[in-house]
């Protein structure tokens, strides 16, 4: 999902950031079990390009607090103008939500409305994206080391201590161990992008490679298993898929995207927000329609862009108004 914006536009992010919006969106499809497994690399191929746009676009003259201004008012502020609008919305049509779970969705948390858990994960991995880029800047070829060995050292620390502390550990599992694992699939972008392309394939054949080993250990488990909170496991074969599809990509050498490509793209936050929107509203108003997966998709994602293109066209109005 966007988390940058490139000067110059870089197509093969463009069109892989569409497609991993689409495999988000088919999780909450009610497609066949199999289908919703092998895709549950979604999430880490978004956050892998998330990695790669910071690094290509920072501006190291920014002040961190300028950055962290930015990244609230790009990934929080939009999220909470949209569940006024969510909870107000549905309240009018009869459906009520409680005090907590309305708290919950405004704190980005688990217990609040489905999917908001999203936004939260990539603010969080933003706020540490600076120093995972001065530490990418400093590791070279260290860093198919650093990536491994902190993601095991991420997953003892949440199974030995967090999961075992209560309220306590349920927090810091929220603010440190996702913003880990995830904070080092961005740092995986990161250093993607400067790698040559022996590099690049090194990668992707240390994620496979960790992947299957830590499938041997565990036996293969579900992935929905070791997603909340994201496990080397899960991040491995996320970063494979990701690392492939890029290559494929890039292998077409893509000189420019159509302009519908493009803008969602660079929508791709919005689009999911308000897929969330038209999740409830069908859920609301005829529940049985969720069995049907394409349909749900198609309406997912005819609604999503609708509600993105309406936010954006009020978006712009506003600015040409203060202009």
């Amino acid at each position: 999902m966007k988390e940058c914006t490139e000067k110059k536009r870089n197509p093969t992010i463009d069109l892989l950031r569409v497609i991993g919006l689409v495999l988000v969106i088919s999780a909450h499809c009610g497609f066949s079990s199999w289908f919703t497994n092998a895709r549950d690399f979604d999430v880490i191929l978004l956050m892998f390009l998330s990695g790669i746009s910071f690094a290509l676009s920072f501006q190291p003259a920014d002040s961190y607090f300028h950055y962290v201004k930015k990244r609230f008012f790009r990934l929080v502020v939009p999220v909470w103008v949209f569940l006024i609008f969510f909870f107000l919305f549905f309240r009018l049509l009869g459906r009520t939500f409680s005090l907590s779970v309305m708290a919950q969705s405004f704190l980005l948390l688990s217990g609040g409305i489905l999917f908001v858990w999203v936004y939260r994960v990539f603010f969080t991995t933003a706020l540490l994206n600076p120093f995972l880029r001065r530490l990418d800047e400093k590791a070279g070829k260290e860093v198919f080391v650093i990536l491994p060995a902190v993601l095991l050292a991420n997953d003892l620390l949440h199974d030995l201590v967090f999961s075992k502390a209560g309220t306590a550990g349920k927090i810091l599992e929220y603010l440190f161990t996702y913003t880990i694992a995830y904070g080092m699939v961005s740092l995986a972008g990161m250093a993607f992008s400067r790698l040559e392309e022996k590099g690049r394939i090194f990668l992707g054949a240390e994620s496979l490679i960790l992947f299957l080993i830590a499938g041997l250990i565990l036996k293969f488990p579900d992935f929905y298993s070791v997603k909340y909170p994201p496990r080397l496991y899960y991040c491995f074969y996320g970063l494979f898929w990701s690392v492939l599809l890029y290559l494929l990509t890039d292998s077409l050498h893509l000189r420019s995207l159509p302009s519908s490509i493009t803008w969602l793209s660079v929508h791709t936050m919005d689009i999911f927000m308000w897929h969330i929107f038209a999740f409830y509203l069908l859920d609301t108003l005829k529940p049985e329609l969720l069995d049907h997966p394409w349909l749900d998709l198609f309406a997912f994602l005819g609604i999503g862009v609708l509600g993105a293109f309406l936010q954006d066209f009020c978006r712009k109005a506003m600015k040409r108004r203060n202009a």
